[in-house]
């Protein structure tokens, strides 16, 4: 059953092409999501200086771990200006 399936699957690929393997196609849906997320999140925060450019480049140039890194320097400048006290 699943030999039939690869060959079903396979025969529908075009000639030359090869089928991209189910992880990477889910990496890539993960770093659009993580992508425009942290972008999402950098249009709503206040940058100053050459900071704005860094962060862009970080997120974008960096995949995965980029937009990861972003998210946690957010969250710890966020608790950092709001501390109670």
């Amino acid at each position: 059953m699943v030999n039939e399936a690869l060959t079903e699957f396979t025969a529908q690929t075009p000639p030359g092409s090869v089928a991209a393997p189910w992880w990477l196609s889910f990496a890539v849906l993960v770093y659009g999501a993580l992508l425009v997320a942290a972008f999402m999140i950098y249009a709503q925060t206040d940058h100053q200086g050459p900071a704005k450019v860094i962060w862009v480049l970080i997120i974008a140039l960096v995949p995965i771990l980029g937009a990861i890194i972003y998210f946690i320097a957010q969250s710890l400048r966020h608790r950092r200006e709001n501390r109670p006290g």
